[in-house]
């Protein structure tokens, strides 16, 4: 049986083989220029059921736990890691734009979020009025659309979820909003001397009566420093003398922001600034949460490559880890580092792919890094390409095991560089957020493609979404387990159902234990379509 080495290119989308099934291998239409030299890489597997054993695989979603996903990365610390019974993306369940009364277009690289019964998400509508609207986890029906302030500079804020006083929070323009999340009716509404840009508001949920919300405002490129901006959530008591909305404290950090998302774990937040105020290295610090005044730093660690953060930082066992990004340099010119929590204490610092996404954890303590910027004939090259990294935790030292494009670009002309055309894995993306689950005994990526952007367009939806096997290579064979076209976007996870953006709307994905076979009459009707011959029908051992 063929096993390709790089398994697709942009556009193409594989999808793995249950037991006891026929294969058939039909190359797929791509867009892609040099489409002769990806032929050779990237065959479409389709799956056919061998008519004397028919194949029994899972309906619907598969539920073993329902905990919330309440914000980036599905909680304070971004490191969120449910466990699942499925790997197999089914087609969605549904996809909606709205209903008769609205047509929405989703935020481009904005995550979702979802607690158990809907799933939120910002957009605009036909108008370009901005709306964070509400979605039936079961049917897609959109149970609210409400306004709010218009984004600067097409900023993608993921909202979050504040459980405990039944709201729905959105960073947008120059507003903290707070919706019912049950009726999408405006609860409070705060104003900020400065604009939020891709930031996404971070939560607490066990500070007893005085729960708070943790933001950066924008100022990259001025000559003033960033704020990080602390928030009341919970009602006015004895105990708590601020209303929700209103603002506890705001502390100058030292060094400009943007989309520098706070992390929290146990009374202390942490974040990260994108320079040191001149365009230097960016720091990280941590600050005490329960302070009803501005605290003091208590400690602040600058980057010792001289590089900013411009994303999440992640909080995982007593350490913090984050990515910068270089706006120049080939496919590791940036970098990620590891503090001690208490102390701020450098751990190691190791050369990765540019990103403003959070590192993701993984449950044997090794590292993933999501970055690289997709690019298209009609783009510049910006001297990375979209890539999924896995690095080795030691300790006090990390090793890189691999990274997706380098373990499968196909050099052609053997310039020792990637040229426009030239086969590769795209997954991953500086601006895209995957999700690691467990399932069974192994770590899988719910990670996406993302589209190249445009002129027009210089932020991306996902076009693919995909469940990878962290087991294995990226050359291995059953190292991506499924995908799904049309959608993928930052997504988010409930149970054993996926929810994401795209550019054809919002999606819910349910995870099954095995593939869906695809039923004989559309083999053969993509059979003829391709006019291949019909003996690929036939099982092979």
């Amino acid at each position: 049986m063929l096993r390709p080495t790089v398994h697709w290119g942009p556009g193409e989308h594989p999808v793995a083989a249950p037991k006891r099934a026929a294969t058939i291998y039909i190359p797929e239409r791509s867009p892609v220029q040099n489409r002769s030299h990806i032929l050779r890489f990237t065959p479409l597997l389709i799956t056919a059921a061998v008519f004397a054993q028919p194949i029994r695989y899972q309906h619907g979603p598969i539920n073993t736990t329902h905990s919330p996903w309440t914000q980036l990365g599905g909680d304070s610390s971004h490191t969120h890691t449910p466990r699942v019974i499925g790997s197999h993306l089914a087609p969605p369940d549904w996809t909606s734009t709205g209903d008769g009364s609205i047509t929405l277009s989703f935020t481009p690289q904005a995550g979702i979020v979802a607690d158990d019964q809907r799933v939120y998400a910002v957009g605009q509508d036909q108008g370009f009025v901005r709306h964070l609207s509400a979605f039936d986890q079961d049917t897609g029906d959109l149970a609210w659309a409400t306004e709010i302030p218009f984004a600067i500079l097409d900023s993608w804020s993921t909202p979050t979820l504040d459980l405990q006083n039944n709201t729905i929070i959105a960073a947008s323009g120059f507003s903290i909003v707070a919706l019912d999340r049950f009726t999408g009716d405006q609860i409070w509404l705060t104003p900020m001397d400065r604009p939020i840009v891709n930031a996404s508001p971070c939560i607490t949920d066990d500070l007893g009566p005085s729960n708070r919300l943790f933001i950066t405002d924008y100022t990259f490129g001025s000559a003033t420093n960033g704020s990080l901006i602390c928030i009341n959530t919970d009602p006015n008591t004895q105990d708590n003398p601020f209303d929700p909305g209103e603002i506890v404290w705001s502390t100058q950090l030292p060094g400009n922001c943007s989309g520098n998302t706070p992390a929290y774990s146990d009374g202390v937040v942490y974040v990260s600034t994108a320079d040191n105020g001149t365009g230097g290295a960016g720091h990280i610090l941590a600050f005490d949460a329960t302070s009803t005044t501005p605290p003091n730093p208590i400690w602040d660690t600058l980057n010792p490559v001289s590089l900013g953060f411009f994303g999440a930082v992640t909080h995982s066992d007593g350490f913090i880890y984050a990515s910068s990004y270089n706006f120049q340099g080939t496919q590791r010119s940036a970098n990620t580092i590891k503090l001690d929590a208490v102390t701020g204490a450098l751990q190691w610092s190791i050369p990765t792919v540019r990103t403003d996404a959070a590192p993701i954890v993984l449950p044997n303590g090794c590292v993933l890094i999501s970055g690289g910027v997709p690019t298209s004939p009609s783009t510049l090259f910006t001297g990375s390409l979209p890539a999924i990294e896995l690095i080795e935790d030691h300790g006090n030292s990390a090793t890189l095991l691999w990274d997706s494009f380098e373990s499968t670009h196909n050099d052609l002309n053997s310039s020792g560089s990637w040229d426009q055309g030239e086969p590769y894995l795209s997954i991953g993306g500086w601006g895209h957020q995957p999700i690691a689950i467990i399932n069974g005994r192994t770590t899988k990526l719910l990670v996406a493609t993302m589209n190249a952007p445009t002129g027009i367009n210089p932020f991306s939806h996902a076009s693919d979404l995909h469940t990878i096997d962290l087991s294995k290579l990226p050359t291995d064979p059953g190292f991506i387990i499924s995908s799904q076209p049309n959608t993928g976007t930052t997504p988010a996870i409930i149970g054993s159902r996926v929810f994401s953006t795209a550019d054809s709307g919002i999606s819910a994905i349910s995870l099954n234990r095995s593939a869906i076979v695809i039923p004989i009459t559309q083999q053969i009707r993509a059979i003829v379509d391709r006019n291949a011959p019909i003996r690929t029908l036939r099982p092979k051992p």
